[in-house]
């Protein structure tokens, strides 16, 4: 019996021997790994595209995260500007591209919009691309001209179902004209009483144009329409979701003010969780998991630290990091809960009732 309690005794430390030189051989292999990844970018190029011209939100975003990247993996990071399509047409070259030194910050509900609409020429798949992690996500804020005499969403709401009204976007799906068409689907708004007018060269065109009096209103993210008020050009008419934004305390959520019907509030609801995928940087899909997971936890470290944060809560924009790995599993949320009926209800709505 103690021969067996001995026999016992030597198995469980041949065990543990075992496991520990399995953990200090798996430590060491991802050691490598990480410095097999950082060996690779080390003195390189690194790209952080960006869909849409200079000077917007998406831009200045990356081009905070740029010089911050550059100091912790000893690349050269540049921003690329490709605009068109709303940010598309970029995703598009990327997700074919093959290049692992290539990254987008990339409007992620826009895109997921895209394909859920089945939208033409969209030849990525957002449940195949390679995560990174989200910077922010901001809530979609209803704009309008301060040419025109309205200054509340009551009184303006008025105006657009006596005397219709003409909303700017730069292309279909393109963050801008769906929220748009969410709004007004959810006020049960007829396209005589909003319409939706396509073809601007993004956000900051269409808010040109709406100080102009050429277009009545704009749906952009806080972190733009922040950019609008200062000199009243545009006045803030409604939150496009169910709490106040932390940029505009004093407006009232279309919730408060929209009179929504349950119908409505479906609606605004499904637009604000699509509005949750937020602005999150992606590479191609076949990228080598070691290099995406090392971009990812350099990413994550700037995204979440106190200064950076600071930094750009100075600047009016807000971080709000969300991981690659929890990224993944809202896109497969969002992509399973939607039967084929409501899909086709979705596609209607947003790229064809309203679009003039």
């Amino acid at each position: 019996m103690f021969r067996n309690k001995n026999k016992i005794g030597k198995l469980a430390s041949t065990v543990m021997a075992s496991a520990v030189t399995t953990a200090i051989f798996l430590g060491f292999g991802n050691l490598a790994q990480a410095e097999g990844a950082a060996d690779y970018y080390e003195g390189k190029t690194v790209k952080i595209v960006v869909g849409f011209n200079p000077g917007g939100g998406y831009d200045e975003y990356a081009r905070m995260i740029a010089p911050e990247l550059e100091k912790r993996i000893g690349a050269t990071v540049i921003v690329e500007n490709q605009p068109g399509g709303g940010g598309l047409l970029a995703l598009n070259r990327l997700a074919q591209s093959g290049d692992d030194k290539t990254m987008m910050l990339a409007s992620s509900e826009s895109a997921a919009l895209a394909q859920l609409t089945d939208r033409p020429g969209t030849r990525f798949d957002l449940s195949k691309v390679t995560w990174l992690g989200r910077a922010v996500v901001d809530t979609r804020m209803a704009m309008w001209s301060a040419e025109n005499p309205e200054r509340t969403f009551e009184e303006a709401l008025a105006t657009m179902k006596s005397e219709g009204s003409r909303w700017g976007a730069t292309g279909l799906t393109d963050s801008v004209s769906d929220a748009t068409a969410a709004m007004a689907e959810a006020l049960n708004l007829t396209s005589d009483e909003l319409s939706i007018v396509l073809g601007y060269d993004g956000t900051s065109a269409i808010a040109l144009a709406v100080v102009r009096g050429e277009a009545d209103g704009v749906v952009v993210s806080s972190t733009s329409a922040i950019n609008y008020v200062g000199d009243d050009s545009l006045v803030p008419l409604a939150a496009l979701d169910r709490e106040r934004d932390a940029l505009f305390p004093d407006t009232p959520t279309i919730f408060e003010v929209g009179n929504l019907d349950e119908e409505g509030e479906r609606w605004m609801d499904f637009r604000s969780n699509i509005t949750t995928l937020g602005r999150a940087l992606v590479m191609h899909e076949d990228v080598d998991p070691e290099k995406a997971d090392f971009l990812a936890g350099h990413l994550e470290d700037i995204l979440t630290d106190d200064k950076f944060i600071q930094k750009a809560k100075d600047m009016n924009r807000p971080i709000n990091f969300l991981s690659a790995a929890d990224l993944n599993k809202l896109i497969q949320n969002i992509f399973a809960d939607l039967s084929d009926k409501r899909k086709a209800e979705i596609k209607h709505v947003l790229t064809e009732k309203f679009i003039r």
